[in-house]
C-alpha cells in the first residue's frame, strides 16, 4: 500500500467524495477504509469515557493575559460555529472562539453508519444523569446518558444528522413568551432558508420546495437509495390514513422521510459547514483544546468583561470589549453561569460560589424528550447483505448502507389524545434492529433486561416511540465549586404528577401495534416479540400497568435536551435570557444554544439551534455595526 500520511489520505478521500466518483475505487482506497473502520470500531470497544474534566486542569496557578477581542464565544458546537461564522462577517470586529475539543472531521467521524461507535470515543463528553426514579430504571445504576459531542461542531459530530426545524406553532409560542414577533415561524423562515442548501436528491420524497433554501452553508439531502423498510413504514401509514408530508414544510403531522445534513453521503458537521469556508478571515481566531472555567464579571456594574480558560496546562484570561457569548451547550452553559455567580442564590451559597446575580431559572427547567427503542417485532424480512468492499465503493459514490445512521429513514409525527396546544407530542421512527453485546453496552442496559426482551431472537423490526412534547422538567446543578467536576444532571423524565408523559408513550405503543397489523407489515409476517422483562412480572402481561412498568424501565433520554436557561420576558417566571438572548441582570452576556429553548420544538434540535444562532447573530450585528 502506498505510504501516505493520514491527513493526506483524508484529503484524497474527501476529494473523491466531492467529485462523486462512480468508477471503482482502487485496492489501496478499499484497504484504507477497511482498516479505518476496523481500527475505529476496536478503539471504541476499549475507550474509557471520562467522568469529569480533570484533563483540563492547569499545572500551576499562574494566569496569562491572552489579549482583547470584541466578542468571545464559548463553545464551537452547533450554535457557536454559526455565531462565529456570522459575527466574523463584520471585518472590523475581532472574534475569539474557544472550544474544549478539537477539529473533529476525521474520515471515520464522517461515515454515518459508524455513529454508534462514537458514543465511546474522544468526541463524547460522557455526561450521565444522577440515578433516576421514573425512567431509565433498567439502565446501569439507573442513570440516563446525556450524550454530547466534544469538538468543533458539537453534537452534530455524533448525532443522527437529522435536519428538522421544529413545529411552526412552537415558534409562535416563543414569540408570545418573549413579546417579540421576530421569533414567530413566519419571521424565522427566511433565516432557515438562508442557512440551507437543500437537494431534492430523492425525487419521490415529499418536499415543499418554497419552504427550503438553496446556496446556504448547510447541505441537506436524503439517504439514497431508500431502504425498503422506509417504504414499508410509509405504506403502513397510508393504510391508516396518515398523510405523507415534508416535516420542514407548513405541516409536520404525518409520515415522512428524514432530511439529513450530509454531503455526498458523508456526515457534514455544523462547524465544517459554517466555518470551513471562512477559516481565512483574519478577524476570526479559533482556539481548540481550551476549557473555559469562568465568565469574568465586573461586580461594580455587573458586566461581563471576559473569560478565564485553560489551554495545554496553562491558565489564560481573555478580555471582551463588547460581548461574551455562552454557547457551551445545555449542560455546560448553566454550569458556567453558576460557577460565575449567576443562578439560584441558595444553591450557589450551598456550593460556596459568590452570588453576583440571583437568577432562579439557571439550570432549573431542563427538558429532554423520552424515547423507547425496545418494542421489537420478529418478521421474515431479510435485509440484503452487502460485502464490505462493495459498501465502501458505494460510500465513495455517496450512497448505500454506510451513508445511513439509521437503518430506515421513515419517521412519523403525530398528536396524541393528550396534546392540547396544537403542538406535536408523538414521534415514531422506523428501524431494523439486532441483538448484540455492543448494542447492550451502547444503551448501558442491564444484561438481564436486555436479554429477556430479545429471548432467542437476534434480529427484528422496531418502531421507536418518542414523547417530543413532555411536561416533566429536571435540573442542572453544580456538584461543587470546581469547574472540573461534571454538573449534576437530573432529567426527571416521565415524572409529571398527572402521568401525562407516560400516557403519551403508552399511546405510542398502541399506535405501533396498530401499524404492525397493516398489510404493509403483515406481508413480512411481522409479530410482536412478546418476551416480558423480569422487573415487571408482578403485573399482568400486556396490561396498561405492565406497559407503564416496561416503559419506565426501558425508556431513555432522546438527546433532544433543551431549556436549562430559557428565554422569556420575566426572570421572576423562570426566564434566564430576554428576547435577544441577553442574560437578565448582567450586561454584555448572552446565551445562544439549546439552553434558551423555552418549549419543545417536537423533535430533533439541530435545525432549531441553527436558527437561534442566525437570529441572535442578527441582533448582535445590529447592536455592534
Amino acid at each position: 500500500m502506498a505510504e501516505f500520511s493520514p491527513k493526506l489520505w483524508s484529503a484524497l478521500i474527501a476529494l473523491l467524495l466531492c467529485l462523486q466518483v462512480v468508477s471503482p475505487a482502487d485496492d489501496d482506497v478499499i484497504e484504507y477504509f477497511t482498516n479505518l473502520i476496523a481500527e475505529g470500531q476496536a478503539a471504541s470497544q476499549t475507550y474509557e469515557v471520562p467522568t469529569d474534566a480533570s484533563m483540563y486542569k492547569p499545572t500551576d496557578d499562574s494566569v496569562t493575559d491572552y489579549g482583547t477581542y470584541d466578542f468571545i464565544i464559548i463553545g464551537g458546537g452547533v450554535t457557536g460555529s454559526v455565531v462565529a461564522s456570522r459575527l466574523s462577517e463584520m471585518e472590523n470586529r475581532k472574534v475569539l472562539l474557544l472550544e474544549a475539543g478539537t477539529f473533529a472531521d476525521e474520515e471515520f467521524l464522517r461515515i454515518p453508519s459508524m455513529t454508534a461507535f462514537l458514543s465511546t470515543s474522544p468526541v463524547q463528553w460522557g455526561f450521565k444523569s444522577i440515578p433516576q426514579k421514573t425512567a431509565c430504571l433498567s439502565l446501569i445504576n439507573q442513570r440516563c446518558s446525556g450524550s454530547r459531542g466534544k469538538g468543533m461542531g458539537g453534537t452534530s459530530i455524533l448525532n443522527g444528522g437529522i435536519y428538522q426545524r421544529g413545529v411552526p406553532k412552537g415558534f409562535d409560542y416563543w414569540a408570545k413568551l418573549t413579546n417579540d414577533p421576530g421569533w414567530s415561524y413566519e419571521n424565522l423562515l427566511p433565516f432557515f432558508k438562508k442557512s440551507e442548501d437543500f437537494h431534492h436528491n430523492d425525487p419521490t420524497a415529499p418536499a415543499d420546495l418554497q419552504y427550503h433554501g438553496t446556496g446556504g452553508y448547510l447541505n441537506v439531502e436524503y439517504v439514497m437509495p431508500r431502504n425498503p423498510i422506509t417504504d414499508i413504514f410509509l405504506e403502513a401509514n397510508k393504510e391508516l390514513g396518515n398523510p405523507i408530508v415534508d416535516y420542514n414544510g407548513p405541516s409536520q403531522i404525518g409520515a415522512t422521510i428524514f432530511q439529513l445534513y450530509m454531503k455526498n453521503g458523508q456526515r457534514l458537521n455544523v462547524s465544517s459547514a459554517f466555518l470551513d469556508p471562512v477559516m481565512d478571515r483574519k478577524n476570526l481566531e479559533i482556539l481548540i483544546e481550551s476549557y473555559v472555567t469562568k465568565v469574568n464579571i465586573d461586580k461594580n456594574d455587573k458586566r461581563a468583561v471576559g473569560v478565564t480558560f485553560t489551554h495545554h496546562g496553562k491558565t489564560y484570561r481573555a478580555n471582551a470589549d463588547r460581548e461574551v457569548i455562552l454557547s457551551a451547550g445545555v449542560f455546560q452553559t448553566p454550569q458556567l453561569l453558576l460557577l460565575s455567580g449567576i443562578g439560584p442564590k441558595a444553591h450557589l451559597e450551598e456550593v460556596g460560589v459568590e452570588v453576583i446575580e440571583d437568577l432562579d431559572g439557571v439550570g432549573s427547567s431542563l427538558q429532554d424528550d423520552v424515547i423507547n427503542q425496545m418494542v421489537i417485532f420478529k418478521s421474515n424480512y431479510t435485509a440484503k447483505s452487502t460485502p464490505m468492499e462493495q459498501q465502501i465503493q458505494q460510500y465513495l459514490d455517496g450512497r448505500g448502507p454506510m451513508t445511513e445512521v439509521l437503518s430506515s429513514q421513515g419517521v412519523g409525527f403525530f398528536q396524541s389524545q393528550y396534546e392540547t396546544d396544537d403542538l406535536i407530542d408523538l414521534e415514531l421512527i422506523s428501524a431494523t434492529t439486532s441483538a448484540s453485546e455492543f448494542g447492550r453496552k451502547y444503551m448501558s442496559m442491564r444484561a438481564e433486561t436486555y436479554n429477556a426482551i430479545w429471548g432467542n431472537a437476534t434480529s427484528g423490526m422496531a418502531i421507536n416511540i418518542a414523547n417530543v412534547n413532555p411536561v416533566s422538567k429536571g435540573t442542572v446543578r453544580l456538584k461543587s465549586n470546581s469547574p472540573y467536576d461534571y454538573p449534576l444532571i437530573d432529567f426527571n423524565l416521565m415524572n409529571d404528577p398527572e402521568d401525562r408523559d407516560i400516557a403519551v408513550m403508552y399511546e405510542g405503543v398502541k399506535r405501533v401495534m396498530q401499524l404492525m397489523k397493516t398489510s404493509a407489515y403483515q406481508k413480512y409476517g411481522t409479530e410482536f416479540l412478546a418476551n416480558p422483562i423480569p422487573e415487571c412480572l408482578s403485573h399482568e402481561l400486556w396490561t396498561k400497568d405492565y406497559w407503564y412498568c416496561f416503559l419506565r424501565h426501558t425508556s431513555v433520554s432522546a438527546y433532544h435536551t433543551r431549556g436549562s436557561c430559557p428565554m422569556g420576558s420575566d426572570p421572576k417566571n423562570g426566564a434566564v435570557v430576554d428576547n435577544e438572548l441577553k442574560v437578565f441582570g448582567i450586561k454584555n452576556l448572552r446565551v445562544i444554544d439549546s439552553s434558551v429553548m423555552p418549549v419543545t420544538m417536537s423533535g430533533h434540535n439541530t435545525g432549531t439551534c441553527i436558527v437561534i444562532a442566525e437570529k441572535a447573530s442578527e441582533y448582535i450585528k445590529g447592536h455592534h455595526k
